[in-house]
């Protein structure tokens, strides 16, 4: 299946609906699910990144608290626990998540940078997210996401990640909020526009628990999508270092300080700073 649109809500609605009428019942792990298999979303505009909440309402804390997680390049279950405290059940134990994405990205990052740097046609640019420890591990916490590829196409960037499994409720949302942020983020370092984003999924699924959720989701209509004001450019590496440190600030409740100049980053840290309220 194939659903291309320039909002990440309205593609989510529809996806719902074509998982509900076209899904079939599997169950891994005993754990009754709906799914299609081999779908691929494309987002024109990668900023609508945040749900409409008459869609899915997100937790937006959580979201950006996520990203900072893996841009520190950390995989510790105390910080990732405080935004979501169900994650305990996928430590092995009880102190790091085996299958943190920051870093496996963070290590494979200057290679990709470089190789987009010095070919802007390669289509080399590509991070492993699972790898060949994951395969037969047992393990709560084995990593849904295969791959991320980056590539310059007209001079902006496009990303492509592919997924051997993803939960449309849980997981969907907070994947492309993520991933897209990496983006632009990657997009800053290159000094260029982000261009599309594209989500490959082969098993796109819900559980039985969530159906109600689902189905309120594909009912949803006249839409609007938000999409989130540009990145900024300018000392990008120093504004993402100063919000990773105002998050951990709010986080043990300690006092802080942003920089008025810096919009985008100042309105990350009053989301997050909503956590503490």
């Amino acid at each position: 299946m194939y659903l291309e649109g320039e909002g990440f809500s309205n593609l989510y609605i529809k996806l719902c609906k074509n998982v509900l009428t076209n899904g079939k019942t599997v169950s891994p792990r005993l754990m009754s699910t709906q799914e299609i298999s081999g779908v691929t979303l494309k987002i024109l505009n990668p900023r609508t990144r945040i749900l409409n909440k008459e869609v899915r309402n997100i937790s937006l804390a959580f979201a950006i608290g996520e990203w900072l997680w893996c841009m520190s390049g950390r995989e510790d279950l105390e910080m990732i626990k405080y935004y979501a405290p169900s994650y305990n059940k996928y430590s092995d134990d009880g102190l790091i998540l085996n299958g943190a994405y920051g870093p496996r990205i963070n290590r494979n990052l200057n290679k990709i940078l470089k190789l987009l740097q010095e070919d802007n046609n390669t289509r080399r640019a590509v991070i492993p997210i699972y790898s060949e420890k994951d395969v037969g591990l047992n393990s709560n916490d084995i990593p849904c996401t295969l791959c991320l590829q980056f590539m310059i196409r007209d001079n902006k960037l496009d990303m492509y990640t592919i997924m051997r499994s993803n939960d449309i409720y849980l997981g969907l949302p907070y994947d492309v909020f993520n991933f897209t942020m990496w983006q632009e983020y990657i997009a800053c370092l290159l000094n260029i526009n982000i261009g599309t984003y594209t989500h490959i999924v082969n098993s796109m699924h819900f559980y039985e628990k969530d159906r109600a959720k689902i189905i309120t989701a594909a009912e949803a209509k006249n839409i609007l999508e938000y999409a989130m004001p540009e990145m900024p450019r300018t000392n990008i590496e120093y504004q993402i270092k100063r919000c990773i440190e105002i998050e951990e600030q709010l986080r043990k409740n300690l006092s802080y300080s942003y920089e008025k100049s810096d919009p985008f980053f100042q309105k990350c840290s009053v989301t997050i700073d909503v956590k503490q309220k």
